[in-house]
């Protein structure tokens, strides 16, 4: 994931603040609303906002963590997730001997389930511009076909690079984003071998954490007269990036509701079959500051809003070992990243006419 942070209210070095930790009990717990440093006349507006949110919280039944999974394997998505974040794959920075072995693993994966290569390959590198040089990126994609021609298409993104190597360090991501990488597998591996009538694309995205290139070349793909995907013929986009860490409450964070009338149906239709909570307004991670995440620009969904695509963007909020060496395989929640997996799927099948928008 690739996050722009602003301070929700900043201070200058001239203004005098206080320091407060705002915590509350909370059906047994102690819940850290953050560390509040602003000027003393903002405190009591903070203290409204905070007891009102967890005023919000309590009117709420808790979230489950048990699911009754219907058809995802746990121990191959264990397995999926380990060899991603692995560190033979050395990050997975774009450009890198990781990388390339990404590349191979999906690409084998995709041809494994019966997918067809999209336009004669499952390779499809792209060039793009950093730092005033030009560097070389690689979208994996291939294409599951419905049986009734000129049906629309979907489309399930998740990026597969990540920070690669700092001196020793070796940045695993696997929350960011080995969790929707392998979640995207899944679903490959479980539609190819459904009878849904729908024409779905795959694509695992590159360059995504230097600045979404990989999904910017794809809409640019896309566009093009050639493409045999209009894009005006999308009529979903599905994006997972970090999908595997959930946090308090155990819910998954669903954006993009404000491109669909039906937006509602839809997230119960999601949530439905395992009962899985979904959420659409993230908190900051206990202890940390309050800030603000640009939720819209900070995936491979954005280049899509940018090219009216309607899109959902499925993760779970920033935690502790973001883009750190410690976002390691042995963190994820693997119950419930089946979860988001059979949940993302009632998604791929919904109806369409839930889709339209007026």
């Amino acid at each position: 994931m690739n996050t722009k942070r602003f301070p929700l209210l900043p201070i200058t070095r001239y203004t005098e603040v206080i320091t407060v930790r705002i915590t509350t009990w909370y059906n047994k717990e102690i819940v850290a609303m953050g560390i509040c440093r602003y000027r003393p006349w903002i405190l009591g507006a903070l203290l409204i906002c905070s007891m009102n949110s967890l005023l919000g919280c309590a009117s709420r039944p808790p979230c489950p963590t048990e699911f009754p999974l219907q058809w995802t394997q746990p121990k191959q998505l264990e397995k999926d997730i380990e060899h991603l974040a692995s560190p033979t794959m050395q990050g997975r920075k774009t450009g890198t001997s990781g990388s390339l072995q990404a590349q191979q693993f999906i690409s084998q994966r995709f041809q494994a389930a019966g997918l067809s290569p999209w336009q004669g390959s499952f390779s499809h590198p792209f060039e793009y511009q950093l730092n005033f040089s030009t560097k070389v990126g690689t979208n994996i994609i291939a294409a599951h076909y419905a049986r009734t021609d000129n049906r629309p298409w979907r489309i399930i993104l998740a990026h597969y690079d990540h920070l690669g190597k700092k001196g020793n360090k070796i940045y695993h991501g696997a929350d960011d984003n080995a969790s929707g990488v392998t979640a995207l597998l899944a679903l490959a591996d479980h539609i190819a071998n459904q009878d849904d009538d729908i024409n779905v694309l795959f694509v695992a995205t590159d360059a995504e954490e230097p600045g979404l290139f990989g999904s910017y070349a794809l809409v640019e793909q896309l566009s093009q007269p050639s493409s045999p995907i209009a894009i005006n013929n999308i009529e979903l986009t599905i994006n997972l990036d970090m999908i595997g860490r959930p946090g308090r409450p155990h819910a998954i964070y669903l954006e993009g509701r404000r491109n669909f009338d039906n937006y509602t149906t839809i997230k119960q239709t999601i949530s439905a079959p395992l009962n899985l909570c979904i959420r659409t307004h993230r908190s900051p991670p206990a202890g940390r500051s309050i800030e603000k995440i640009d939720w819209l620009r900070a995936s491979d969904h954005y280049p899509f809003h940018q090219a009216n695509v309607p899109w959902l963007y499925f993760g779970v909020p920033t935690h502790s070992d973001y883009h750190q060496a410690s976002d390691t395989a042995d963190k994820i929640d693997i119950t419930f990243l089946a979860a988001v997996t059979e949940s993302v799927y009632q998604l791929v099948i919904i109806d369409s006419y839930l889709l339209q928008n007026n």
